[in-house]
């Protein structure tokens, strides 16, 4: 120990021994004020060279000298000096934390002593305070991550919910995290899951902190009837002194869809496989049939059997050829056009086209059809039809096409309207109507899917891909049109195809 004042020098060595070698800082001022002593730890503290203390040193200068190495002091020095003087008089006990501009950080404590001393005690606080501060960042940082995590985080002991991040609010569709705490968390999720998740909901007493549970798939129920597909993983936790489990509760809502649309997406690829494979068992039968006529009837006629070439039969067969040949065309044509619309290799060639001209050919082509089978045809136009811009192989096509089956599966007898009008505001629409077999309600959209027939391979009654009424729908949207179809299984269909106001072309006057 060093000593200013000397009436007051301490003369027991043994206690300048100890005190000397303490881990702290001490000094002493007496009753007046003035420093009194100090070991070499405050010395080495307080970074102050023992030669600064020549004459005795009042507790004012020792403050200006110490006010000097600090740094972010609320005051100035004159301030800081006369506050600390203040608190000295008053023989109060006090504590604070001074930093050095080194980053030093020292925790002084004020004492008063019976004899009317003032004993200070100076502690190198720099690690503590610095892993004081480290670990109250990484708990503020961790508070912060629990808070903004878009996963929904719930702490509970035996169920009963301790803590919950506002994700958790929201998935929950609570007002507030006061409205789940102290609540019990087994209602939000379904009563038939309970038993597959009872370690997820009870005690984490047995648990050893960090353990964690596997990932589980399971929902979340709300009172509104609302429910959220989640995958929730647990750990085990201290909260205070006993353990909690802490759910981590993950919306995989997004994740459930797209497996369920793959699942989708593979049944429609499986639906469409076997499509094909229904199409190409029809197509072997369909392509097969009028091929056998075809090499057939060659035959007969190549080898003569009717005897020379000439007799009336072999006019009847050459007919027959002809008609199958005609068939076996359209199968195939059917398939090429629908394989290039799908390909999208299938161009558009535009040019006005007088639509009543074309509906008219259109019929005259089908006639002879509908007169063998005993089938009137009607034509109805609103006066002054416009021209239509489009490709007129297509329009001619679908038209046909919807001729050819109205004919198809109308009965002997029967009729087929072929209308073609100007709804207002609506563009132009053509409409082919007839009193046949009708179709019923759920087979309409098997009517307009790619190869498929209403009619099973088994029973089959009609000929034809199952292309007419698809490739027909395709070729209007490439107009920008809509094939739409009506009807009422016994009575009748009716199949409309509509254009667009844009593909009207006013005629001259």
């Amino acid at each position: 120990m060093r000593d200013l004042v000397v009436p007051e020098k301490p003369t027991d060595d043994l206690f300048d021994v100890v005190l000397d070698n303490l881990p702290i800082g001490v000094c002493v001022l007496d009753e007046n004020l003035n420093l009194f002593s100090w070991n070499e730890k405050y010395l080495e503290i307080m970074e102050i060279e023992e030669s600064q203390f020549t004459d005795a040193v009042s507790f004012r200068n020792l403050l200006a000298i110490c006010y000097d190495k600090y740094q972010s002091v609320e005051s100035s020095k004159e301030e800081f000096v006369d506050l600390c003087i203040e608190d000295a008089k008053m023989r109060t006990t006090k504590r604070v934390d001074r930093t050095f501009k080194n980053g030093k950080i020292v925790e002084i404590t004020f004492n008063p002593s019976p004899q009317g001393r003032y004993i200070s005690t100076l502690t190198d606080v720099t690690s503590s305070r610095l892993s004081e501060k480290a670990m109250r960042e990484n708990e503020d940082r961790y508070r912060r991550m629990v808070e903004l995590s878009p996963d929904s985080i719930v702490a509970h002991q035996n169920g009963i919910i301790l803590y919950v991040n506002n994700t958790a609010v929201k998935m929950f569709k609570a007002e507030s995290q006061h409205d789940l705490i102290g609540t019990h968390i087994r209602p939000f999720f379904p009563f038939s899951d309970m038993e597959r998740l009872s370690t997820y909901f009870g005690s984490a007493e047995e648990m050893e902190s960090g353990e964690t549970l596997p990932a589980e798939k399971t929902k979340v129920l709300v009172e509104n009837g609302e429910q959220t597909d989640v995958e929730v993983e647990a750990s085990a936790l201290m909260y205070g002194e006993r353990r909690a489990l802490q759910l981590i509760i993950r919306d995989i809502s997004s994740q459930v869809q797209i497996e369920e649309f793959l699942e989708h997406a593979k049944e429609e690829a499986e639906y469409a496989s076997q499509l094909k494979g229904t199409f190409l068992a029809n197509m072997s039968h369909e392509l097969r049939t009028p091929l056998n006529a075809v090499i057939g009837f060659s035959e007969v006629i190549k080898s003569q059997l009717f005897g020379d070439v000439g007799s009336p039969k072999y006019l009847e067969y050459a007919q027959d050829i002809h008609d199958s040949g005609n068939h076996l065309l359209e199968l195939i044509n059917d398939i090429l056009d629908f394989s290039k619309i799908e390909s999208g290799e299938q161009g558009i060639n535009e040019e006005d086209i007088e639509i009543d001209m074309l509906v008219t050919e259109c019929v005259r082509l089908t006639q002879q059809r509908a007169i063998d089978n005993d089938i009137n045809i009607k034509l109805e136009f609103d006066p002054l039809l416009p021209q239509i811009f489009g490709d007129r192989r297509m329009l001619k096509q679908i038209l046909i096409n919807l001729l050819s089956n109205a004919i198809k599966f109308t009965p002997t007898g029967g009729r087929i309207i072929t209308s073609v009008k100007i709804p207002d505001k609506a563009g132009l629409e053509i409409s082919v109507t007839d009193n046949g077999i009708g179709i019923k309600h759920e087979d309409i959209v098997k009517a307009l899917t790619p190869f498929v027939q209403i009619d099973s391979e088994h029973n089959r009654k009609y000929q034809g891909t199952g292309l007419g009424l698809p490739l027909s729908k395709n070729l209007a949207e490439m107009h920008d049109g809509k094939l739409e179809l009506q009807s009422e299984y016994g009575s009748g269909t009716i199949v409309s195809l509509t254009l667009p106001k844009s593909r009207i072309r006013e005629k001259a006057a």
